[in-house]
Order: C-alpha cells, then structure tokens, then sequence
C-alpha cells in the first residue's frame, strides 16, 4: 500500500465482489516471499469443485505490477534509500 500510495495510486483495502473482477486490468499477489508477483488468473469453483466462472487477466507482467515490484526490489537491494524502515541487518 506505501508503494502504491506513493506513485499516486488510489489504494482501497476491502472484500472484492465477484462480479468487480471483470473490471480488474490487472491482479497482484503481495507478500514478502512473493515481493509482487502478477495473478493470471482466478478461478470460481462450485461445490462439486467445477469451475463456475473465470477471470482472466494479461499474461503480460502489467505496468502497475512492474512498477511496484521495480520499486520494492530496489528497497531490497539497496539500491534506492530505504525511507521506511523495512531493512534491517541480520547479525
């Protein structure tokens, strides 16, 4: 969200209906395993575990996707000032 905010990015933190994926140009997985890594797709699966719809997104790694991760990698590596805090030596 930090990252996000930063580039001017509207952030919303909320449940996402269903119907709204369809909108999605883009979908993200965050994490610090993951940093930013693009979601090609999602999947809704009935009870009897058939799937009931899809949401395709690009194949192609997104612009805001690049962008975030470019960015945290960056912090990672020390390549750019770290401004929050998020590295710390291990000793």
């Amino acid at each position: 969200q930090t990252l996000a905010k930063i580039e001017g990015m509207t952030v919303e933190q909320r449940d996402i209906m269903i119907e709204e994926l369809g909108h999605f140009d883009e979908a993200i997985a965050c994490g610090t395993a993951v940093v930013v890594t693009p979601v090609g797709s999602l999947a809704r699966l009935g009870e009897d575990g058939e799937e009931t719809s899809k949401f395709q997104f690009s194949e192609d790694v997104g612009v805001t996707t690049r962008t975030l991760y470019d960015q945290v990698r960056s912090i990672q590596n020390g390549e750019v000032e770290d401004k929050h805090n998020w590295n710390f030596k291990v000793e």
